[in-house]
């Protein structure tokens, strides 16, 4: 018995990002209480109805608080403190506890696991390198912010992961490919350029296709012109015509019939 309660860091960091000031209310009480008791104890101490009871135990279920602190906290301390220390070594950095912060945030609130974690991280690293030079490494807030676009991409597992890094490397082969078809020249494209070239690459068109649809773009406009380019493009794609070879055929007049 001690007149100073303790509690784990990480799972009170948890509470506090959930928002939930019941979980957070019932979480305190049990950590006082020191043992298990009975539903009726704790609805009369916290003035609850069965149904605020039974929201606040799905709540802290749903975060992995609920049960004995020593089972809870363990097991979570064990493998963040193995990741914690992978993501600093791969950021060449010290971790703060901010840092600590936005690590646990993706890893505990967002569910997201250590390997997905690592490779959201390396992901991360490679992008900044490729852009900034080598050895120059990302944020935690820029993980933090590609971490929830991850999770939003439904990239949860080390497979899914895999198959998007795979697709994300084949779209910056092709690339400054699009680029020199624009006559762009070897730059990289900025986000907005980017986000066409990705769109363009995703609806299947070759470079030679988008180099097609420039110079008629040129022709009309004068200039470079980034929406009736994708005007272009989209049009095209609304009838299933990706290559030159189909844009050959399409415009191609039927024949009406043989000759004798």
């Amino acid at each position: 018995e001690s007149d100073v309660l303790t509690l784990p860091r990480a799972q009170v960091r948890a509470l506090l990002r959930s928002g939930d000031g019941s979980a957070a209310l019932l979480y305190l009480f049990l950590a006082e209480a020191g043992g298990e008791k009975k539903e009726t104890e704790i609805c009369a101490a916290l003035h609850w109805s069965s149904a605020d009871l039974s929201a606040a135990v799905e709540r802290l279920r749903a975060l992995g608080l609920l049960g004995e602190t020593r089972k809870v906290e363990e097991p979570l301390s064990a493998s963040f403190a193995a990741l914690r220390q992978a993501v600093g070594e791969k950021l060449c950095r010290l971790m703060t506890e901010k840092d600590d912060d936005m690590l646990l945030g993706l890893y505990s609130d967002l569910g997201l696991g250590a390997d997905v974690i690592f490779s959201l991280v390396g992901h991360c690293v490679e992008r900044t390198e490729r852009r900034y030079g080598p050895g120059r490494r990302p944020t935690m807030r820029q993980v933090e912010k590609e971490g929830y676009r991850w999770k939003r991409l439904g990239l949860v597992s080390a497979e899914l992961v895999e198959e998007y890094l795979k697709d994300y490397a084949r779209r910056q082969q092709i690339m400054p490919q699009m680029m020199e078809a624009l006559r762009l020249g070897s730059r990289d494209p900025v986000n907005r350029e980017a986000t066409f070239l990705a769109r363009w690459i995703e609806w299947g068109f070759p470079p030679d296709v988008v180099e097609y649809a420039y110079e008629i773009t040129i022709f009309k406009c004068g200039k470079l012109e980034w929406r009736y380019l994708d005007g272009i493009l989209r049009d095209l794609h609304k009838k299933g015509v990706h290559t030159l070879e189909e844009i050959s055929a399409k415009d191609r007049p039927p024949q009406t019939g043989r000759s004798e």
